[in-house]
């Protein structure tokens, strides 16, 4: 009798702690195996960014929709890699803002140029967008790719120099140099405190300025629109100084310091743009200058989104992601937008990068992908043949092109659109959906995400290329895949710099740990609070930038040893 309550007593015991160790399961589920994940459940997309969870929802219902087939997305937990880490679970969404290292040295990439399933797929992900931490390999699918520049209202374009020559002013500012974009913007200046029918000079056009600010350009006060308490713009910027001595991310990770000491030249036409752009602030009253004026002045991020939506400056350097937050400054803002390179003032012989010249690296807009689709290779079989399914259906299948345009109506890294010549040979039919997509821009698939501007030699293919594009249905759509359509003009001008190949890549994020943070970071709200850049406070800025990397570059080899 005795041993039985004794039993009874212990049993019960056992229960008790069985459960109180619920309570800890998000502290100690990155150690155990989640028992809920089995072979027989449905698949779960896993990702840890909630504005990405509308797009997946979507996703996942025309899946099932189409295919029968069950799938779903979970929002993760605090510790992300850990939960990936206990669940063995067969498909997630990485964040390049993660560190990749620890989810690669894990075990939780698939590498997918060496996996049969998706190979013909994977190996069409051009380099310079490649999820590849570890230098070879390609570990995750772009979600949807993001391009950063100089955006711009074309009407207020329109209403600065006519609507007649908007569209032609707006190719030559594509490729134009950095030289003749600086002249631009300090002609702009001018107009905007004292309008005139002045005449300037672009890629050997002449144009003339109207004669008084009215319409879009009438509350027009400076050039552009600048946010004094982040780095984002100018780490977009610092890509395409990058891209002039680097050709891969993985370059730029693993760049000895004999490198990085090469890198004075780019870091000082880096500086020289900074020092350009903020000559030429955007005020809510008119235009400001470096000093306690733009530091003091509350330019956060939300400012300079309300002062370019305003139509108080013509430029805001930024990416596609950030038109989800125009829309809500002021609804419908969105609609007639496109996006120009950022420039900067290099030669032909500062520019050592394999592949790239001087035309090219003025010419290309920044493009590159914040998410990638990423399978665990340590997933039962069931589970990974059910995620690589449902990747090829997304993104080879018509249904899944149809899902993909409807949820992000963004640009897919296999996305191709006929440039010039070829404008026949574009579908003439609608999206067999009648979908016409959710711009990524107005749902904000971003906290925060080698294509073309057109080059003077192929300038005199905008008319055609136009044709692509009917009054009926001005979105662009690809020919070898014709369900994939991109919604929203911010997004469609990304697509033509990507399918022309005059893009460079996202090169900022490769560089060590903190980097933009801390040298960065700090350096430039040094920067903006000098109302005058000297020639010894321009060489302090380039040696701290080096002097940063260099540092972190011993850090990591001490690690490392």
């Amino acid at each position: 009798m005795f041993i039985k309550k004794a039993l009874s007593i212990l049993l019960a015991l056992l229960i008790v702690l069985s459960f109180s160790g619920c309570g800890n399961r998000n502290d100690e589920e990155q150690n155990e195996p989640d028992p809920e994940i089995t072979e027989e459940d449905e698949l779960v997309i896993y990702h840890n960014n909630t504005n990405l969870a509308p797009m997946l929802m979507s996703l996942t219902e025309e899946y099932s929709k189409a295919t029968g087939k069950k799938i779903s997305a979970k929002l993760s937990g605090n510790d992300f890699l850990g939960e990936m880490k206990s669940k063995s679970a067969a498909i997630y969404v990485v964040d390049t803002h993660s560190d990749l290292s620890d989810w690669h040295s894990g075990g939780l990439f698939t590498d997918f140029l060496n996996d049969t399933g998706l190979s013909s797929l994977t190996s069409k992900i051009p380099a310079g967008i490649q999820l590849n931490p570890a230098g070879i390999g390609s570990y995750g699918i772009p979600l949807v790719l993001e391009g950063y520049g100089y955006i711009f209202d074309k009407d207020m374009l329109s209403d600065i120099f006519g609507a007649e020559n908007s569209e032609k002013l707006a190719d030559d500012l594509r490729s134009c140099s950095f030289t003749e974009f600086e002249g631009f913007a300090a002609a702009l200046d001018t107009w905007i405190s004292a309008p005139s029918e002045a005449e300037i000079t672009l890629g050997g056009d002449k144009y003339t300025f109207a004669k008084e600010k009215t319409g879009k350009a009438a509350n027009l006060t400076g050039v552009f629109s600048l946010n004094s308490e982040s780095t984002r713009a100018m780490e977009h910027l610092l890509s395409s100084a990058l891209a002039a001595k680097f050709q891969s991310r993985y370059e730029v990770m693993t760049a000895p310091e004999e490198t990085v000491s090469e890198m004075e030249d780019i870091f000082k036409a880096y500086a020289e743009v900074l020092d350009f752009q903020t000559s030429h602030i955007a005020g809510a009253e008119g235009s400001i200058g470096r000093g306690d004026e733009f530091t003091g002045g509350d330019y956060n991020y939300s400012t300079a989104v309300d002062l370019f939506t305003r139509g108080n400056a013509l430029f805001y350097p930024g990416g596609t992601s950030d038109a989800a937050d125009f829309e809500k400054s002021a609804e419908g803002f969105s609609k007639n937008l496109d996006i120009i390179p950022m420039k900067l003032p290099l030669s032909e012989d500062e520019i050592t990068a394999a592949g790239m010249t001087a035309e090219k690296l003025q010419s290309s807009i920044v493009i590159g992908s914040r998410y990638y689709i990423a399978v665990n290779p340590k997933a039962s079989e069931t589970l990974s043949a059910a995620a690589k399914e449902f990747i090829s259906w997304l993104y080879n299948e018509e249904a899944g092109k149809t899902a993909y345009s409807s949820a992000f109506g963004g640009v897919p890294f296999n996305f191709e659109y006929l440039m010039s010549g070829n404008a026949e040979e574009v579908p003439e039919t609608e999206n067999p959906s009648g979908n016409e997509g959710t711009s990524s821009e107005n749902e904000g698939a971003s906290s925060e995400t080698e294509s073309e501007a057109v080059s003077p030699e192929s300038k005199s293919s905008k008319t055609s290329s136009e044709e692509n594009k009917t009054e009926e249905n001005p979105e662009m759509v690809g020919p070898m895949n014709p369900s994939h359509k991109i919604s929203g003009s911010l997004m469609n001008s990304v697509a033509e710099y990507y399918s022309a190949g005059n893009w460079i890549p996202d090169l900022s994020f490769a560089l060590p740990a903190d980097f933009a943070e801390k040298i960065l970071g700090e350096s430039l709200s040094d920067f903006w609070g000098m109302e005058t850049w000297a020639d010894s406070d321009r060489k302090n800025f380039v040696d701290t930038l080096i002097g940063g990397w260099k540092e972190r570059l011993d850090k990591e080899n001490s690690a490392v040893g």
